[in-house]
């Protein structure tokens, strides 16, 4: 047998049938680390993920409770286990750097065939062909054999996060059918249909809402009005609310007698809408910060969710790689599409300006290139009337300010935004609905899985000391360590200690890039935001090269730029909110390895040595005065500096 005649199915009972014969799959973990890989089909599924849907809890505090002390040994076993499962049927279980992969073809998922017919289901409705709609939407439906699915795997953390979406998907198909049928006129069956949905889901208002226009459509007015009258009272009952636009027009046409129409084609664009970057993989100690993520923007139907999530953190720490590896896992909860956009906040040439975004977004929600407006507030409100009603995802790289973001923010409570951002960003967060996620440095065990994932075991195993020398030179940046990694990969036989004194010598910022790229490199990260400061600011962060780590604090900043402690203190959260400075727990800040290197070559680059003479003679002092008054080297006339 060939593995394209092998078919999974996970849209009810788990089962693998190979060539029309089932493959028997032992009940227990080998079907949880099946119907977790197949969800993720073609793609990686990190040890961390496998841990939380075996064990049920989550990772970034360590294993689950009920874990066992080896679970990355205990995965494998199991992994090992469903390979000899699956022996003989052709499809691989691949294993990547940080986790495993499922390779499978197209049509062996039930899930993936669904999806397609939905997909050509939408497209005919859209085109008028509601004949072709309805035939193509049924055969997807007709493919879910138990709704919900997988109740056969035990594994509470799959049921809590990866099947309510799956239901998501399959009830968002079942009201296009339905609309659909509704223009075809067969309302006297979808009246009985209905009053089971309506049952079965009575807080989903669409299904309330075709339930009334079928029920009107067959002459039944009074029961139109009175199921109104009943999805007004639980509504208000359980979650205190009124009914939305959809049940309001409806029931105010049945009351004048012109009735509510059948539901109109969709007006979404004729094609996907699928702009976001392919998805990073082999991340390293970020699992937290994704399925943070994906909690916060994941609940599409609860009303506190969150609606915006910005992700910062200091350059080269992976904002835009976790918020790209999130947006691919939560594109099957926004399934109208999802659009991308980097605002160049951070780079060479100036940051995007919103017209221009917000005209390619209009262009690839369907509106012709001649009917974008050219005025931004007529653009904006042009680009939230498109969004309204639907369910996007908005993802809106390297932003450098609330204002660059607040213009691409669609008005719909449906859609969901993931900014990422050097800058802390908190004028988005005032709102409701918005929220922030911090990355860090990663810690050393991480920071080693990342370089040994890339480099490779045995090559690192090799020089132990130069390896742990090279992990303490990059301090835990991504950015730094990915680098290095590459630098290594590329050049086979150069020893790693060799590498290492190149780094000591000629200085990490420095030798930290890609030859010919001068975009990736950390001195390229660290200059984008450094020349955003202002002239105070760069020569607060080059004196701050000066400071311990455990020193650095607004009463030190006043005796180093000889200034009232109020105004180093400003200086300093000026700092701390671009990025280049972290704020510790308790008060005071630090400054990372590789971000004090850069502030000391800048230091030589651009201070009168005198002065940096000068500042060092002052630095004991700091500490000295009381908290909030003036130093009394601020009295001396201020050391002339070039900006």
């Amino acid at each position: 047998m060939t593995s394209t005649e092998v078919s999974f199915r996970i849209l009810g009972p788990l089962e693998v049938v190979d060539g029309g014969r089932p493959v028997p799959v032992p009940q227990g973990k080998q079907r949880v680390v099946l119907a977790a890989l197949l969800l993720r089909a073609n793609r990686t599924v990190s040890i961390a993920e496998l841990t939380e849907q075996l064990w049920d809890g989550p990772t970034h505090h360590g294993a689950p409770p009920d874990a066992p002390h080896d679970s990355r040994g205990t995965v494998q076993k199991h992994v090992m286990r469903l390979r000899q499962a699956l022996a003989g049927t052709g499809v691989h279980i691949r294993t990547e750097p940080d986790g495993y992969r499922i390779e499978l073809g197209p049509g062996q998922l039930d899930l993936d065939r669904s999806d397609a017919l939905v997909h050509q289901g939408r497209r005919a409705a859209q085109l008028g062909d509601d004949l072709g709609a309805s035939a193509a939407l049924a055969g997807a439906l007709q493919l879910w054999r138990a709704v919900p699915p997988l109740t056969d795997v035990a594994s509470p953390a799959l049921h809590r996060n990866e099947v309510p979406p799956l239901v998501e998907r399959y009830l968002q198909a079942l009201e296009l059918r339905i609309d659909v049928d509704l223009r075809l006129g067969r309302h006297a069956e979808l009246a009985e249909e209905l009053i089971g949905l309506v049952r079965s889901h009575p807080l989903r208002e669409r299904f309330w809402a075709q339930w009334m226009r079928a029920l009107y459509a067959t002459g039944r007015q009074g029961e139109a009005l009175e199921a109104y009258r009943e999805v007004t009272r639980l509504l208000a009952d359980e979650l205190g609310i009124d009914p939305g636009p959809e049940l309001r027009a409806a029931h105010e046409q049945i009351l004048r007698g012109t009735g509510p129409p059948d539901a109109p084609p969709p007006a979404a664009v004729l094609h996907d809408i699928r702009q976001l970057p392919v998805a990073p993989t082999g991340l390293v100690g970020r699992q937290h910060a994704i399925r943070q993520l994906t909690d916060l923007l994941g609940a599409a139907e609860d009303a506190s969710a969150a609606r915006l999530v910005v992700v910062a953190g200091p350059p080269g720490v992976g904002k835009s790689a976790v918020a790209v590896h999130a947006a691919h896992r939560l594109a099957d909860r926004f399934p109208d599409g999802q659009l991308f956009a980097d605002l160049g906040g951070h780079g060479d040439t100036p940051p995007q300006p919103p017209e221009e975004t917000l005209a390619r977004f209009l262009r690839a929600l369907g509106m012709p290139p001649e009917g974008v407006p050219p005025r931004l507030d007529d653009a904006v409100a042009a680009y939230r009337s498109v969004t309204a009603g639907r369910r996007l995802l908005v993802v809106l790289d390297n932003a450098n300010s609330p204002a660059q973001v607040r213009t691409l923010l669609p008005g719909a409570s449906t859609c969901g935004v993931v900014v990422t951002s050097r800058h802390e960003l908190a004028g988005l967060l005032v709102s409701p609905g918005g929220h922030r996620i911090s990355l860090d440095l990663l810690d050393p065990g991480d920071a080693r899985l990342l370089l040994h994932g890339i480099v490779g075991d045995e090559r690192m195993a090799r020089e132990p000391e130069a390896a742990a020398e090279l992990i303490a030179l990059c301090g835990g940046l991504p950015l730094a360590l990915r680098v290095a990694a590459a630098h290594l990969v590329t050049r086979p036989h150069l020893p790693v200690a060799a590498y290492v004194e190149q780094l000591r010598s000629d200085g990490p910022v420095a030798t930290l890039r890609i030859p010919g790229d001068r975009q990736l490199g950390v001195a390229a990260a660290l200059e984008a935001s450094y020349v955003q400061l202002t002239v105070e600011q760069r020569h607060l962060l080059r004196l701050l090269g000066l400071v311990p780590d455990d020193r650095i604090t607004p009463e030190a900043g006043a005796v180093l730029v000889e200034q009232p402690v109020a105004v180093a203190a400003a200086g300093l959260d000026q700092l701390a909110e671009a990025g280049l400075l972290q704020r510790r727990p308790g008060g005071g800040y630090r400054l990372h390895g590789l971000t004090r290197a850069f502030a000391l070559l800048r230091q030589a680059q651009e201070d009168d040595p005198a002065e940096i003479h000068a500042a060092r003679r002052r630095l004991p002092e700091a500490g000295e005065h009381p908290r909030g008054g003036l130093p009394r080297t601020a009295l001396r006339r201020p050391t002339a500096r070039r900006a």
